[in-house]
Protein backbone atom coordinates (compact mmCIF):
# COMPACT_ATOMS: atom_id res chain seq x y z
CA UNK A 1 0.00 0.00 0.00
CA UNK A 2 1.47 3.36 -0.92
CA UNK A 3 1.85 6.18 1.60
CA UNK A 4 -0.93 8.41 0.18
CA UNK A 5 -3.56 5.66 0.51
CA UNK A 6 -2.35 4.88 4.03
CA UNK A 7 -2.65 8.57 4.98
CA UNK A 8 -6.13 8.69 3.40
CA UNK A 9 -7.25 5.58 5.32
CA UNK A 10 -5.82 7.03 8.53
CA UNK A 11 -7.67 10.30 7.91
CA UNK A 12 -10.96 8.49 7.23
CA UNK A 13 -10.47 6.36 10.35
CA UNK A 14 -9.71 9.45 12.43
CA UNK A 15 -12.82 11.25 11.13
CA UNK A 16 -14.96 8.18 11.91
CA UNK A 17 -13.55 8.06 15.46
CA UNK A 18 -14.23 11.75 15.97
CA UNK A 19 -17.81 11.50 14.63
CA UNK A 20 -18.50 8.51 16.86
CA UNK A 21 -17.06 10.31 19.87
CA UNK A 22 -19.16 13.41 19.20
CA UNK A 23 -22.37 11.36 18.98
CA UNK A 24 -21.49 9.51 22.18
CA UNK A 25 -20.69 12.77 23.98
CA UNK A 26 -23.93 14.33 22.83
CA UNK A 27 -25.98 11.40 24.12
CA UNK A 28 -24.12 11.34 27.45
CA UNK A 29 -24.56 15.08 27.89
CA UNK A 30 -28.28 14.82 27.20
CA UNK A 31 -28.62 11.95 29.68
CA UNK A 32 -26.90 13.97 32.40
CA UNK A 33 -29.02 17.05 31.70
CA UNK A 34 -32.22 14.99 31.79
CA UNK A 35 -31.23 13.49 35.14
CA UNK A 36 -30.45 16.98 36.50
CA UNK A 37 -33.72 18.36 35.17
CA UNK A 38 -35.69 15.50 36.71
CA UNK A 39 -33.97 16.09 40.05
CA UNK A 40 -34.65 19.83 40.24
CA UNK A 41 -38.25 19.39 39.11
CA UNK A 42 -38.87 16.80 41.85
CA UNK A 43 -37.41 19.17 44.47
CA UNK A 44 -39.95 21.84 43.43
CA UNK A 45 -37.41 24.68 43.44
CA UNK A 46 -38.29 28.06 41.88
CA UNK A 47 -38.03 28.19 38.08
CA UNK A 48 -34.95 30.45 38.13
CA UNK A 49 -33.12 28.03 40.44
CA UNK A 50 -34.04 25.15 38.14
CA UNK A 51 -32.76 27.01 35.06
CA UNK A 52 -29.48 28.00 36.74
CA UNK A 53 -28.91 24.51 38.13
CA UNK A 54 -29.62 22.68 34.89
CA UNK A 55 -27.53 25.18 32.90
CA UNK A 56 -24.59 24.71 35.28
CA UNK A 57 -24.88 20.92 35.17
CA UNK A 58 -25.21 20.98 31.37
CA UNK A 59 -22.07 23.11 31.03
CA UNK A 60 -19.99 21.01 33.44
CA UNK A 61 -21.26 17.73 31.98
CA UNK A 62 -20.62 18.78 28.39
CA UNK A 63 -17.13 20.12 29.07
CA UNK A 64 -16.30 17.13 31.27
CA UNK A 65 -17.65 14.50 28.90
CA UNK A 66 -16.09 16.06 25.81
CA UNK A 67 -12.80 16.48 27.65
CA UNK A 68 -12.64 12.88 28.81
CA UNK A 69 -13.63 11.53 25.41
CA UNK A 70 -11.08 13.80 23.71
CA UNK A 71 -8.38 12.33 25.97
CA UNK A 72 -9.52 8.80 25.16
CA UNK A 73 -9.66 9.45 21.40
CA UNK A 74 -6.11 10.89 21.50
CA UNK A 75 -4.77 8.11 23.73
CA UNK A 76 -3.30 6.15 20.82
CA UNK A 77 -1.70 9.29 19.37
CA UNK A 78 -0.02 9.93 22.72
CA UNK A 79 1.14 6.31 22.78
CA UNK A 80 2.64 6.58 19.30
CA UNK A 81 4.46 9.78 20.28
CA UNK A 82 5.89 8.12 23.37
CA UNK A 83 7.09 5.18 21.28
CA UNK A 84 8.64 7.48 18.70
CA UNK A 85 10.36 9.76 21.25
CA UNK A 86 11.82 6.80 23.14
CA UNK A 87 12.95 5.13 19.89
CA UNK A 88 10.87 2.12 20.94
CA UNK A 89 13.12 1.40 23.94
CA UNK A 90 12.63 1.49 27.69
CA UNK A 91 9.77 2.17 30.07
CA UNK A 92 8.40 5.12 28.08
CA UNK A 93 8.10 2.90 25.01
CA UNK A 94 6.30 0.23 27.02
CA UNK A 95 3.89 2.88 28.30
CA UNK A 96 3.29 3.99 24.71
CA UNK A 97 2.56 0.42 23.61
CA UNK A 98 0.22 -0.01 26.59
CA UNK A 99 -1.73 3.13 25.60
CA UNK A 100 -2.04 1.98 21.99
CA UNK A 101 -3.12 -1.56 22.93
CA UNK A 102 -5.51 -0.40 25.66
CA UNK A 103 -7.52 1.99 23.49
CA UNK A 104 -9.66 -0.63 21.67
CA UNK A 105 -10.39 -2.39 24.97
CA UNK A 106 -11.41 0.86 26.64
CA UNK A 107 -13.64 1.81 23.69
CA UNK A 108 -15.40 -1.59 23.84
CA UNK A 109 -15.91 -1.32 27.60
CA UNK A 110 -17.26 2.22 27.25
CA UNK A 111 -19.60 1.03 24.51
CA UNK A 112 -21.09 -1.66 26.74
CA UNK A 113 -21.23 0.51 29.87
CA UNK A 114 -22.68 3.43 27.90
CA UNK A 115 -25.37 1.25 26.37
CA UNK A 116 -26.37 -0.13 29.77
CA UNK A 117 -26.41 3.40 31.22
CA UNK A 118 -28.58 4.64 28.36
CA UNK A 119 -31.04 1.78 28.87
CA UNK A 120 -31.20 2.41 32.64
CA UNK A 121 -31.64 6.18 32.24
CA UNK A 122 -34.40 5.82 29.65
CA UNK A 123 -36.10 3.12 31.72
CA UNK A 124 -35.84 5.35 34.78
CA UNK A 125 -37.45 8.19 32.88
CA UNK A 126 -40.33 5.90 31.93
CA UNK A 127 -40.65 4.42 35.42
CA UNK A 128 -40.61 7.76 37.25
CA UNK A 129 -42.69 9.84 34.86
CA UNK A 130 -45.40 7.46 33.67
CA UNK A 131 -47.64 6.73 36.63
CA UNK A 132 -48.87 3.38 35.26
CA UNK A 133 -45.31 2.13 34.80
CA UNK A 134 -44.29 3.47 38.21
CA UNK A 135 -46.97 1.32 39.84
CA UNK A 136 -46.32 -1.70 37.58
CA UNK A 137 -44.22 -4.55 38.97
CA UNK A 138 -43.99 -3.20 42.55
CA UNK A 139 -42.01 -6.18 43.87
CA UNK A 140 -39.21 -5.89 41.30
CA UNK A 141 -35.98 -4.14 42.25
CA UNK A 142 -35.98 -0.64 40.73
CA UNK A 143 -32.85 -1.23 38.64
CA UNK A 144 -34.29 -4.38 37.05
CA UNK A 145 -37.61 -2.61 36.42
CA UNK A 146 -35.86 0.40 34.83
CA UNK A 147 -33.65 -1.86 32.71
CA UNK A 148 -36.71 -3.78 31.50
CA UNK A 149 -38.62 -0.58 30.66
CA UNK A 150 -35.55 0.78 28.88
CA UNK A 151 -35.16 -2.36 26.75
CA UNK A 152 -38.88 -2.51 25.91
CA UNK A 153 -38.97 1.24 25.13
CA UNK A 154 -35.84 0.97 22.98
CA UNK A 155 -37.18 -2.00 21.04
CA UNK A 156 -40.49 -0.18 20.55
CA UNK A 157 -38.63 2.87 19.23
CA UNK A 158 -36.63 0.71 16.81
CA UNK A 159 -39.84 -0.93 15.61
CA UNK A 160 -41.58 2.44 15.11
CA UNK A 161 -38.61 3.87 13.18
CA UNK A 162 -38.23 0.71 11.08
CA UNK A 163 -41.92 0.72 10.16
CA UNK A 164 -41.82 4.48 9.52
CA UNK A 165 -38.78 4.08 7.29
CA UNK A 166 -40.47 1.28 5.34
CA UNK A 167 -43.62 3.38 4.87
CA UNK A 168 -41.52 6.36 3.77
CA UNK A 169 -39.60 4.18 1.29
CA UNK A 170 -42.86 2.83 -0.18
CA UNK A 171 -44.33 6.33 -0.43
CA UNK A 172 -41.15 7.71 -2.03
CA UNK A 173 -41.21 5.01 -4.74
CA UNK A 174 -44.67 6.09 -5.93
Amino acid sequence: MDESKEDENSEVSEKAKINSAIRTDFILSIEIVIIALGTVIQQEHPLLTQIITVTFVAFIATVGVYGIVALIVRMDDAGFKLIKKSHDKGVISKLGHLLVKALPVIIKILGVVGTIALILVSGGIFAHNIHYLHELLPTWPSMLKEFTFGIVGGLAAVAVFTIGKAIYSLAAKK
